[in-house]
C-alpha cells in the first residue's frame, strides 16, 4: 500500500522540490556549494545557474501535469522524473565515494530517494485498484 499519498499529491511535492532548486541555484549557488562542501569558482556559479533553469522547466512540467487525468503521457513523465531523481542520487553516491563532496550531499540523496519512492508507490495505487476490481 502505497503511503498514504495521492500521485497528484507526490507530484506537486516533488514540482514544489524542483521549483525551490531551481531559485537557491539561480539566486544562492553558494548554499549548494556550502552543503556539499565544494569550492566556488566562476565555472561552478555558470553550471548551477544553468542547472535552476532546467529545475524550472521540470517544476512547471510535473506541477502542470500533475492533476492531469492518468495516461501514457503522463506515467511517462513520472517514470523520468523517478529515474531523474534515483540519478541523481546515484551521482551523488559516487561522488561522496570518491571524496568529491562532503557529508552534506546525503541531505540531498535521501530527498531524492524519498521523492522517486513516493512517485512510484502513488502510481501504483490506481493501477493495484484497477487490477482488484
Amino acid at each position: 500500500m502505497a503511503l498514504g499519498i495521492s500521485h497528484g499529491c507526490a507530484a506537486r511535492l516533488c514540482g514544489g522540490v524542483f521549483a525551490l532548486l531551481s531559485l537557491v541555484l539561480l539566486l544562492a549557488p553558494q548554499t549548494v556549494f556550502m552543503i556539499f562542501e565544494l569550492n566556488r569558482v566562476v565555472s561552478a556559479d555558470v553550471l548551477a545557474r544553468r542547472a535552476g533553469i532546467l529545475f524550472a522547466g521540470f517544476a512547471y512540467l510535473v506541477i502542470s501535469t500533475a492533476a492531469h487525468p492518468r495516461n501514457a503521457t503522463k506515467d511517462r513523465i513520472n517514470e523520468a522524473v523517478s529515474l531523474l531523481f534515483l540519478g541523481l542520487a546515484i551521482l551523488g553516491a559516487v561522488e561522496w565515494m570518491h571524496g568529491r563532496v562532503g557529508f552534506g550531499v546525503w541531505i540531498a540523496i535521501s530527498t531524492e530517494i524519498v521523492l522517486a519512492g513516493l512517485l512510484v508507490t502513488a502510481r501504483a495505487v490506481p493501477q493495484a485498484e484497477r487490477e482488484g476490481q
